[in-house]
C-alpha cells in the first residue's frame, strides 16, 4: 500500500515539474508570443516520450487515471463558464461557430492521423 502511494506520488511529481516547467517557459516567452504553460508542457511531455528520454512507464498509471477521470477535471471549468456567460452573451454564435469548426477540424485532423500511423505500422511490419 505504502509503495503504491509513493510510486503515485512520484508520477504526480514528474508530471507537475513537466506542467511547472512549461508554465516557467511561457513566462519567459510571453514578451515574443503568448503560449500557454501547459501547451508547452504537453510539448515537453510529447518530446520527452518520443525521444525515449522519459520512459511511459514513469507516468503510465497516474496518466491512465487522469484520462479515465478527464470529464471530472472539465467541471471548475464549465461551472466557470457558466459564471461568467454574460461576458460572452453577446458573442453566443460566434463562439459556438468557432467550438463547431475546431471539434470537426480536430477530429478530422486525428483520424489523418491514425490512418497514416495505422499505415506506417502496417507498412513496416510487412518489411
Amino acid at each position: 500500500m505504502v509503495k503504491k502511494v509513493l510510486k503515485t506520488a512520484f508520477q504526480i511529481t514528474i508530471i507537475c515539474l513537466i506542467y511547472f516547467a512549461g508554465n516557467f517557459i511561457s513566462r519567459l516567452i510571453s514578451d515574443f508570443i503568448v503560449i500557454p504553460g501547459n501547451i508547452i508542457g504537453m510539448i515537453i511531455l510529447l518530446i520527452l516520450l518520443s525521444t525515449n528520454t522519459m520512459k511511459l512507464s514513469l507516468i503510465e498509471e497516474t496518466g491512465n487515471f487522469m484520462l479515465k477521470y478527464m470529464g471530472f477535471f472539465f467541471v471548475p471549468l464549465i461551472a466557470g463558464i457558466m459564471d461568467s456567460y454574460k461576458l460572452i452573451e453577446d458573442s453566443i454564435f460566434q463562439v459556438l461557430v468557432i467550438l463547431t469548426v475546431s471539434c470537426i477540424l480536430v477530429m478530422f485532423v486525428s483520424s489523418k492521423v491514425t490512418d497514416y500511423l495505422i499505415f506506417r505500422q502496417k507498412g513496416s511490419t510487412n518489411d
